[in-house]
């Protein structure tokens, strides 16, 4: 099983702007403890490291958190992406299979803020 982020966050949340929010989140790995996990609040462009908190057993899904104070109001696209200590990182895409068996890429996590 590859590795995966999912944000705790409902798809399209509204956040209000001039505050900061602790963004959380969980990640997994089939192959082994997640070491790390990377935050994106622009889409992409650049990538913050998340604080992984709670026990990180092997082969189960592992908790993380990280501040965000949004620069404005907007639309963002937030993204996450795990590495395990195999060292294999989530990948930017992956191949089309009909039934989204193996899913594990990074997934672009609309938010608008207010």
């Amino acid at each position: 099983m590859n590795v995966k982020s999912a944000f705790e966050l409902a798809w399209d949340a509204t956040l209000k702007g001039g505050r900061t929010h602790v963004l959380h989140g969980r990640s997994w790995s089939g192959n082994g403890r997640v070491r790390r996990v990377e935050v994106s609040l622009d889409g992409g462009a650049t990538w913050r490291d998340a604080r992984l908190h709670g026990p990180a057993p092997a082969r189960a899904w592992v908790r993380w958190e990280l501040p965000w104070r949004p620069p404005g109001p907007g639309r963002y696209e937030l993204l996450a992406r795990a590495t395990d200590e195999t060292g294999a990182v989530q990948p930017a895409t992956v191949p089309y299979n009909t039934l989204g068996y193996l899913f594990g890429a990074v997934v672009r996590h609309p938010v608008t803020v207010t």
